[in-house]
C-alpha cells in the first residue's frame, strides 16, 4: 500500500484531467477525479467490483447483494468522513472463476483506471476480488497504489485509504492466502466429482447434441431421444452413406431449410420459419454428428480439461484417459448403419492422404473413367487404386486400375464375385467399342451438325414443357404449406405434426426440385449447340486418329459404363448418340 514518504506522482488522463495519487498533498484545481471539492476534502470516483463463482458447491450471493452492501458502505462512508466517494459505475462477472483476473467486467475496469476515469475500487469482500494469493495481492500491494487507487473489502475491513500497519498487511495476506487454497481444494474436490459422475453415465457437458434432450433421473442427467429431430440425424447418417460427402448432406438440409443445431437450440423450431432468417449447416455441423459415437448410445467424456490459472486455456487430454461408456442411452441410429459411415469416412481419409503424399517423380494421373464407371453387379461407383512399381533395370512406372469395394466381400450379398480390370485393359475395350459404334458417323462428319440442330430443337421444347408442369406443382405445394404453416401458428396443429408434415412435403419438393434442375440442366446444355457439336465431332476426329482416351472424349460421348465380373462392360452413351441416328441412310 501507499506509504508516507512515498514519491507522489501526479498523472495527466486521455481526457485531459489532471490526477492526484491517494496520499498526495495536490494544489492543482478541482477538475480532477481525485482533487479535492473543498479545501482539506478528497473526492473519490469509485468503480463497484461484484463476481458470481462458478463454484457450485459454495453459498453464493447475488450480485445485487454484493452491489448493496458496497453501495450502503459508500453512504455511511460519505456521511461520517470528510473525504467523499462517488460511485463511478459497477462491474460485474457473472460465472466467472476466482482462481484468475480474466475476466470481462475486471478487464474493462482496469481500462476505466488507465484512462483516469476510476481511482477506487470496491468490493464486498476480498474472495469476490480473487481467490488467487499472488495475483490478488499483487494488485492490492502493487499495482493499485502504483497507480493511485484505493482499495476497499467492505466485509473484511480492508482500506487502503487508511494508514495501514503491518498486522492489516499480514492479515489481508492470510486471507487471500485461505481463498487460494480453497479454490486449488475446491477445484481437486470438483474434479474428482466429475469424473465420479462421468463415470456413473451421466451427462455433465452444456448444450446436448443434436437430437437429444438432457433430463434428470435422480442425480443421473441423462440423453433422451428429442421427437423434433431425432428422425433428422437418422436422415443424416442415411443421406451420408448414399452421397458419401458431408457437403452435399448439409446442401441437402439447407435446401430443406432445417435450422442447424444451434439455432434449433435457440428456437426450439426445427425448420426456418419464413419470417425468420435462415443459418445453415456447413460440412463440419455435418461431419460432427456423422462421426459421434452418442448416436449409438455411446457417452464419450473427459476429453480435454481447463488450467485453473486460464479457464479459456483447454488441454486435450490422450484418448486412454476418456470416459466411455456404452449403452448409456437410446441410440438414434443403428450400429450398421454408424459402422457404414465410419467405413466412408476412413476410406476417404485415407485418400486424401495418398493426394497430399504422391510418389516423387511419378504423380497420380488424370482419372479418365472417375465420373462414368459403375459395377454392374452391385451399381456401386468404382474405386481407382494406383501403385508405384520398380524394375529391374531401376525404371519406376505406374499402374493404375479400378475396383469395386463390395465385390468378394461376404458381408455384401449383392457383389459375392471380385469385379476389378486394369486402366490399359479398360481403355483398350472402349476404344474398341467407340470405334464400331461411331464408325458410320466418323465417314459423315459434315451431316452431323444439322441433324443436331433439328434435334436439340425439337428436345427444347419438350424440356420446356416438363419444366412449366413442374413449377405448376411446386407452386401447388407452396400454397398447401402456407395453409399448414397457419395452422400451426395457430396452435391448431402441434410442432410434431407440424414437422411429420414439413419432411412429407420436402421429399416431395426435393424430388420436384431435382427433376427441375435435371431439366434446367438439360436445357442449358441444349443451348450451347454449337459449343457441344463441335466438341464432340474433334473427339470422334480424334478416335479416327487413334489417340487415346481423354476425360474430354469420355465425358463428351459416355455416360455410363458398368464392368462386370470378368471384364466385361456395358456402355450406356449420351444422347448425341440419338441425335446422330439421322446421319445413316
Amino acid at each position: 500500500m501507499m506509504r508516507k514518504g512515498v514519491l507522489k506522482m501526479g498523472r495527466i488522463s486521455k481526457r485531459g484531467a489532471s490526477f492526484t495519487p491517494v496520499g498526495g498533498n495536490s494544489k492543482e484545481n478541482s477538475t480532477g477525479i481525485g482533487n479535492a471539492a473543498g479545501k482539506g476534502q478528497k473526492r473519490y470516483k469509485a468503480g463497484i467490483y461484484a463476481r458470481l463463482s462458478v463454484d457450485v458447491e459454495e453459498k453464493k450471493e447475488s450480485i445485487d447483494v454484493q452491489i448493496g452492501i458496497a453501495e450502503k458502505f459508500v453512504e455511511e462512508f460519505n456521511r461520517n468522513n470528510k473525504e467523499k466517494i462517488d460511485i463511478a459505475g459497477h462491474y460485474c462477472d457473472v460465472g466467472k472463476t476466482g482462481s484468475n483476473f480474466n475476466r470481462d467486467s475486471f478487464n474493462r475496469l482496469m481500462q476505466d483506471i488507465r484512462l483516469g476515469d476510476i481511482n477506487c475500487v470496491i468490493v464486498k469482500d476480498l474472495s469476490r476480488f480473487g481467490r488467487n494469493y499472488l495475483e490478488a495481492g499483487n494488485y492490492i500491494e502493487k499495482i493499485f497504489p502504483f497507480l493511485g487507487v484505493r482499495f476497499i473489502a467492505v466485509s473484511d475491513g480492508y482500506d487502503t485509504g487508511e494508514e495501514g500497519n503491518d498486522t492489516r498487511q499480514m492479515a489481508s495476506e492470510i486471507k487471500n492466502l485461505v481463498n487460494d487454497m480453497y479454490a486449488k481444494d475446491f477445484s481437486v474436490k470438483a474434479k474428482t466429482g466429475l469424473r465420479q459422475r462421468r463415470e456413473a453415465g451421466s451427462y455433465v457437458g452444456g448444450m446436448p447434441p443434436y437430437g437429444y434432450l438432457a433430463v434428470w433421473e435422480g442425480r443421473v442427467r441423462r440423453l433422451v431421444p428429442d421427437e423434433n429431430t431425432a428422425g433428422i440425424v437418422e436422415y443424416i447418417y442415411k443421406a451420408f452413406v448414399e452421397k458419401e460427402s458431408c457437403t452435399e448432406v448439409a446442401n441437402d438440409l439447407n435446401r430443406r431449410k432445417i435450422n442447424p443445431p444451434a439455432v434449433y437450440a435457440k428456437t426450439k423450431e426445427v425448420y426456418c420459419l419464413p419470417d425468420m432468417d435462415y443459418k445453415g449447416w456447413d460440412r463440419g455441423a455435418v461431419e460432427r454428428i456423422v462421426q459421434s459415437g452418442t448416436y449409438v448410445g455411446q457417452l464419450v467424456q473427459g476429453k480435454s480439461t481447463i488450467t485453473a490459472r486460464d479457464e479459456k486455456n483447454r488441454i486435450r487430454k490422450p484418448e486412454e484417459e476418456w470416459i466411455v461408456k456404452e449403452n448409456a442411452h437410446k441410440a438414434l441410429v443403428s450400429r450398421e448403419l454408424y459402422r457404414k459411415a465410419q467405413e466412408i469416412r476412413r476410406k476417404q481419409q485415407e485418400e486424401t492422404a495418398c493426394h497430399k503424399h504422391p510418389t516423387k517423380g511419378i504423380p497420380i494421373g488424370e482419372n479418365v473413367f472417375d465420373h462414368v464407371l459403375y459395377c454392374g453387379v452391385c451399381g456401386k461407383k468404382m474405386t481407382r487404386y494406383s501403385h508405384a512399381k520398380t524394375y529391374a533395370d531401376g525404371s519406376r512406372a505406374r499402374h493404375d486400375g479400378y475396383s469395386c469395394l463390395n465385390g468378394g466381400s461376404t458381408k455384401v450379398g449383392t457383389c459375392p464375385q471380385p469385379n476389378h480390370i486394369s486402366k490399359q485393359e479398360l481403355s483398350s475395350i472402349l476404344i474398341s467399342v467407340f470405334r464400331n459404334e461411331f464408325g458410320v458417323y466418323l465417314n459423315k462428319p459434315e451431316c452431323f451438325m444439322e441433324v443436331g440442330k433439328e434435334n436439340i430443337r425439337m428436345v427444347v421444347l419438350r424440356t420446356e414443357k416438363e419444366i412449366k408442369a413442374v413449377r405448376s406443382r411446386k407452386q401447388r405445394m407452396e400454397e398447401e404449406e402456407a395453409e399448414v404453416y397457419m395452422e400451426y401458428r395457430s396452435k391448431k396443429l402441434s410442432q410434431q405434426e407440424y414437422v411429420r408434415f414439413k419432411m412429407e412435403q420436402e421429399d416431395n419438393r426435393r424430388e420436384l426440385e431435382k427433376q427441375e434442375k435435371e431439366l434446367e440442366d438439360k436445357q442449358k446444355e441444349l443451348e450451347k449447340t454449337k459449343e457441344k457439336y463441335l466438341r464432340a465431332v474433334s473427339s470422334l476426329l480424334k478416335l479416327k486418329k487413334g489417340e487415346e482416351l481423354t476425360t474430354e472424349l469420355v465425358d463428351a460421348l459416355v455416360e455410363k459404363i458398368y464392368l462386370y465380373p470378368g471384364k466385361r462392360i456395358e456402355v450406356q452413351f449420351r444422347y448425341v448418340n440419338e441425335m446422330l441416328e439421322g446421319v445413316v441412310g
